[in-house]
């Protein structure tokens, strides 16, 4: 019979379940559905701005007390966004503390470019406003349409700032090397060319609106930003596919319990098919302001599950840490 010492010495028998200490992969729950609305908002509302600017279609597209209706659309997703993360927040009275750390901070990058945004946009289109049949700020010396110097200063200063707004949140999540599947500048470009076809899918439901015929060279750029996104998302799926934690990302993306939402919700429906659908449209003109309808709505959809399942397959890797006597 061994001894109990000799058991619990150094020749005897070793307790395999002493000799190492496993942590078994876990999945974050700090960010979750809030966030990505979040995300989305902000993204939708700085492209909007960019798109609206970059197509010229602030002008004829309809205008809500002067101000044109696709910048309307921008100021409204951005504030909406940004009372969201607020809320968030906890202690909302706190929220200054998003503003302090822009040496290290997306965050604070991101706190300060809504900020800016909204302030300069804000300034740029402050002449347009009307107030019951009175325009009150039109003397201010500058075009809203940004046709003037004054005027196109503000607008680069509110685009630089709207391309910030739309790429920090992948940026955040990219950054910090614990949750592998994020760590990666796939992500940060994933959010930037989604936020890009959602908003220029939004632009042109809003041409639909105002009675304003799509053209083909728009639904190209749309086809090309959802072809993008599409390429952006598999090289993310398929690279690295074995590194520790990102091998359980892909597991419950492509296996697990959000296969069928992000198979068909984003790759096929949200990616893919307006893909499809804004080719198509470029080259049947009689389809074309339907298909853009339908692509604004398959892109937001898809959109916000890419958003969301990017946060819930946010999966710390599993540890093994050996013991004193294994070293």
């Amino acid at each position: 019979m061994t001894s109990l010492g000799a058991a619990s010495g150094g020749g005897g028998p070793q307790n395999v379940f002493m000799d190492q200490f496993s942590l078994e992969a876990r999945t974050q729950r700090v960010w979750d559905l809030n966030h990505a609305v979040w995300f989305t908002l902000m993204g939708l509302g700085g492209g909007v701005f960019l798109a609206g600017r970059i197509l010229n279609l602030t002008e004829g597209l309809g205008s809500v007390l002067g101000i044109p209706t696709v910048d309307v659309v921008s100021f409204v997703a951005i504030a909406a966004g940004g009372a969201i993360l607020v809320a968030d927040l906890g202690r909302p009275l706190q929220f200054w503390r998003a503003f302090v750390n822009i040496r290290t901070s997306w965050i604070s990058w991101g706190a300060w470019s809504d900020l800016i945004f909204l302030v300069v946009a804000g300034l740029l289109v402050l002449p347009a406003l009307s107030l019951g049949g009175s325009a009150p700020f039109e003397g201010l010396g500058w075009d809203p349409h940004g046709t003037d110097g004054a005027g196109l200063a503000l607008e680069i200063v509110a685009g630089v700032a709207a391309v910030v707004v739309m790429t920090y949140a992948g940026a955040v999540l990219a950054r910090p090397r614990a949750i592998p599947y994020w760590n990666s500048p796939a992500v940060p470009l994933q959010f930037l060319l989604s936020s890009s076809a959602m908003s220029v899918a939004v632009v042109l439901f809003i041409e639909v609106a105002a009675g304003e015929p799509v053209s083909a060279g728009q639904m190209v750029l749309l086809g090309l930003l959802c072809s993008g996104l599409l390429v952006a998302v598999v090289v993310h799926l398929v690279t690295d596919v074995t590194a520790p934690g990102k091998a359980e990302s892909l597991d419950r993306l492509l296996r697990g319990r959000y296969r069928v939402r992000f198979v068909w919700l984003v790759l096929v429906d949200g990616t893919a098919l307006p893909a499809v659908l804004a080719f198509v449209g470029a080259a049947a003109s009689g389809a074309r302001d339907v298909l853009a309808v339908v692509c604004c709505g398959l892109l937001l959809v898809g959109g916000f599950w890419l958003r969301l399942l990017t946060l819930r397959v946010g999966i710390f890797p599993p540890v093994h840490i050996p013991s004193a006597a294994g070293r």
